[in-house]
Formats: C-alpha cells, structure tokens, sequence
C-alpha cells in the first residue's frame, strides 16, 4: 500500500473536533494581588539572578572556566519563562537573558538525557540520521536575534561557548559580534591569538566593532602585532593580558605592555628572553603599570631580584595582590625578599621542581601580614635510596615560617607533600637558646586556623585537614589539631543549619565529612544537581 493509499484509508478528523485534542487548556488566571508590582526594578533584577545566577558572572574567563554546578541552560529556560509573566518581569528579565550569554553543549541534568534520545530519532524530511550540532545551531539562533534587534545587541556583554564551536564557527562568530558593541569578552579561537590566516576577518572585525574588550592573549606568531601596539593601539580598556610563546625583546615587551593603560592582569609564558633587566627601571622604556595580579611561567632566565626591581616603585608594591610564578628562576629560598617587597600581597603561588636541598646558610622565614593563600608546591624528580627527599628540606622551611609565626593572617595552604599535615601536627615548639627539654619555650606556634590541602606526587585529589590552635595552650598555643566537621555551622544549601555528614577518617587523627545525597544542592527548577560525570555513566 502507497503513501497516497494510507492518507485514504486513514479516518478524516474534522478542525472542530481535533482543536480540543491538541490545544493545551487554558491556564486559570490568578485573581490575587501581585506583590512585585511595587518592587523598584533593581530589586526585581537581584530576585531573577538567583533564578539564572550565570548571568551575574562578570569575569573575564572561559567557557571551561566558569561553569557553575547547576544546569545553565534549565536555569536559563526558568528565566525566559519569568520574562512571560507580565511586561514588568519582560523588561527585568531581558536585561539578564542578554547581559552574560552562555552556549553549552549538553544539559547537565537528567534532561539531556531524553533530549539527546529524540535527536537520534530520524523523521520523514531526515532519512539519513545525521547527528545534529547542538551548540552550533544555538549559536545561530543567537545570531539571528541579535541581528534582527539592535537593541539586544547592546545589552551583550560577554558571550562564551564550547571549544569546538569557536574553532568551527569563524565566520558566524564575526557576524555574531559585529552587532555587539558593548561586549567585553567572547570566547575566540586560539588561531586568532597567533595571527592565523584564516582568523584575520575574524580579529578585523573584533577590532572594528568591539573596542571596548577587556581580555587579550598574544602567542607566538603575533609579535608583529603586538610590536605594532604602541603607534596602533587596540582596547584601550583592556584589564586582562596573556603573552605567551612571543620572540622580542625587553625593550618590545616594556612598550607593548604599557600601551594598554587600564592593565591590571598580565600572564608571561614561554619566554626565554625574559630576564631581570626586563622589570629594571630604565629611562628608554616606560615602567610596567601597576598590577593586581601577576603570573609568570616557564621563564627559566627570571629570578628574585627581577621582582623586586619591579615592586620597588610604591605604586606597583601597593597595588599587586596576587602573584603566581611557576617554572622560573626564582628560588623558594628567596620568597622572604617577594614577601618583604609586597605589602598588600594577599595570594601566592609557587610551583617549583627542585633539584637540590635547600641551603644550609641561615635564611630568613617567610614573612607577610597580609598573605591569605599560599600554594607552596616543590617537588623533585628522584630521591637517593636511603636519604630523605630533597622537597622535605623545603617544607622544613615553611613549617618554621608557620611555627614562627610569621604569617599570622594565612588561612589556606597547598602542598605537593602527603605527610606534610602529620608532620605539621608533629613538630616541636621553637624554643629559646638555652633552654633543654622543661626549659622556657618561646611563644611560637599556629595563632590562627588553618585549612591545609595536600597531595602526594602520585595523587589527583587534594586531602583536606583543618587545624585549629588548641585553646588548652592558651593564645600563644604551640600545638595544633586536627577539627571534626561533624554538625559544623554551614549554608542552608547543605540541607538547614546544620550540614548532615559522614564522617570519614583522614588519615592523620581528623575527619573529613561527606554531605548526604538528599541535601545536596537543587536547581531553580526544582530537580537535583547531578555532576556532569554522572551523565555519561
């Protein structure tokens, strides 16, 4: 039988008679009052952030970098439904809906998953089953919008999307963003940074249409581009910086750097020309700008001195916050003169592979008021059968920093050490010259809480110990212990006021402490938060 016999033979339904089938009843309408119609708009845009909480993120980071842990495209779905309430909730709404637009992938709920079951179905109009490019058709319905209204175009500020779209979409990603004019940052395909030919209509008309962008990277291959920087300058208001890979000289870097007068986050990476000389006060070459955030990597050539030659002036000594360095020739033996040089330092990160002990000389201990976070993660390729690791000098160190109680205001700590907590727990009291086993102690210890994190060579995850001083000892307590969680006071996102837990040893006398499946987190809509691994199991 033939597709025309079919319709044949197929019983006719009257419109009259199939209208109630299909059609959705119609919702009842509320005759109650409406308690927002008296909210100021403000009030009404913080309530709907809590509903879609991505939109509220004004960082300067990729796709990859800033997922939340809820469903961003449900949360994005309950807010669009909000908008469909009433014109006041419509104008509150879309300001959010367009300020901070993501373009994921998948759903990470239970969703995607009945989702990604009706894709593979295939229809009458597609008989050969292709899969179909989810993200990249979203990215043309954005498109789409954006263009046809230019009024929500100039609410985009940021606009981020998976790795595989930007590659794979040049062409309507140059569409998309020569209608966004306000946009400060966009997820872009790495062959832009490095000046590739098949980028340059894309990179053009980044320049045209959005000269207010707020993150850049130049890698290698752009170094006529960024040489070029002074007499052509590009994104005045540019306040994240990467430079990674690029072949030019000190006196290049000074002056391209300082042609972005707004800079407060500059990454250097892979440059083998770096040295001292670069951050030395130089009457040819403008000074650095001052920065709140400094990263250095795989610049084998910079070492202490270079650091200080940049905190000397008062400007940069006040300003930097953070600073992370990784991979240089900067030794962990002289971070007391970084330390000493930066006041307001408040995050410092040094990764470091070393290959011999620390020096025997006396060296002064780590001393900051102002430092919060540190990650002190040294670690050595080989040890000698027989002989202790030649990290373990290193961590000796920092626990007579700790012990010193030089760094009075460090809640956090990260170590590249398993036995770095038991051994923390473990070490003596400093004492005064002089005096033997009951003799006078000097007032020295942990003063203050202090979460440390730590991971063995052979770890992926880090182990948690809380350590508090004992209050048995008094203020200048010497010793410290490790804190049980059990009913500890936290969020209300937990499950109420109290976080239910299981307790779980951790190996050195504390307790780490596992949430319960049925307190964990819910999304705005209502269903439970499952981790993007569990989606694939």
């Amino acid at each position: 039988m033939g597709l025309l016999d079919k319709i044949k033979a197929s019983p006719r339904r009257s419109r009259r008679s199939a209208t109630p089938a299909t059609e959705p009843p119609t919702p009842p309408r509320s005759t109650g009052h409406d308690a927002t119609s008296k909210l100021p708009r403000p009030v009404l845009v913080r309530i709907f952030s809590y509903v879609c909480p991505h939109t509220l993120d004004y960082s300067y980071d990729t796709s990859e970098d800033s997922m939340n842990d809820g469903c961003m495209l449900c949360d994005m779905r309950d807010l669009a439904h909000c908008s469909q309430v009433s014109r006041r909730w419509f104008a509150a709404a879309r300001a959010l809906l367009y300020k901070n637009v993501r373009i994921d992938p998948v759903h990470y709920c239970e969703r995607e998953i009945t989702l990604a079951a009706k894709r593979k179905r295939r229809s009458f109009f597609d008989r050969n089953g292709d899969p179909i490019d989810v993200p990249q058709l979203r990215l043309e319905l954005f498109m789409r919008t954006v263009r046809e209204s230019q009024d929500l175009g100039k609410l985009v500020l940021s606009l981020r999307m998976p790795y595989m779209t930007r590659e794979a979409n040049k062409t309507n990603i140059a569409r998309t963003i020569s209608v966004l004019p306000q946009l400060r940052y966009v997820d872009l395909p790495t062959g832009l940074f490095s000046d590739e030919s098949s980028c340059m209509t894309l990179k053009q008309e980044l320049i045209a249409s959005c000269p207010d962008l707020r993150r850049m990277s130049y890698r290698r291959g752009a170094e006529g581009t960024f040489a070029r920087l002074p007499e052509a300058p590009q994104w005045v208001n540019l306040e994240k910086l990467e430079i990674t890979g690029l072949r030019i000289e000190e006196g290049t870097l000074r002056k391209g750097v300082a042609a972005f007068r707004n800079l407060r986050d500059l990454t250097l990476e892979d440059l083998p020309w770096l040295e001292d000389s670069a951050f030395a006060a130089n009457t040819n070459w403008p000074l650095f700008l001052p920065l709140e955030k400094l990263t250095i990597r795989d610049t084998p050539q910079l070492t202490a001195t270079g650091l200080v030659s940049f905190l000397s002036p008062q400007r940069n000594r006040l300003a930097l916050q953070e600073l992370t360095i990784s991979s240089t020739g900067v030794l962990p033996s002289t971070l007391h003169r970084i330390l000493s040089a930066a006041p307001g330092l408040s995050n410092l990160s040094i990764i470091q592979e070393v290959s011999r002990s620390f020096p025997q000389e006396q060296i002064a201990p780590m001393k900051s008021q102002s430092l919060k976070l540190l990650h002190y993660e040294i670690t050595s390729e080989s040890d000698t059968p027989g002989l202790p690791p030649v990290a373990s000098s290193y961590y000796t160190y920092l626990i007579s920093s700790l012990m010193s109680q030089c760094l009075p205001r460090l809640r956090d700590l990260y170590v590249r050490d398993a036995q770095f907590p038991d051994t923390l727990l473990l070490t003596p009291p400093p004492r005064l010259f002089g005096g033997g086993e009951d003799g006078p102690q000097l007032r020295g210890g942990l003063i203050q809480p202090l979460n440390v994190y730590s991971k063995g060579l052979d770890e992926l995850e880090w182990n948690f110990t809380p350590y508090e001083p004992n209050p048995s000892l008094g203020q200048g307590g010497t010793r410290t212990r490790p804190v049980s969680f059990q009913e500890a006071q936290l969020s209300r996102s937990w499950g109420g006021e109290a976080r239910k837990s299981v307790l779980v040893g951790n190996g050195f006398g504390g307790y780490l402490a596992v949430p319960e499946d049925d307190d964990r987190p819910k999304s705005s809509g209502g269903s439970k938060r499952s981790s993007r691994q569990d989606l694939w199991r």
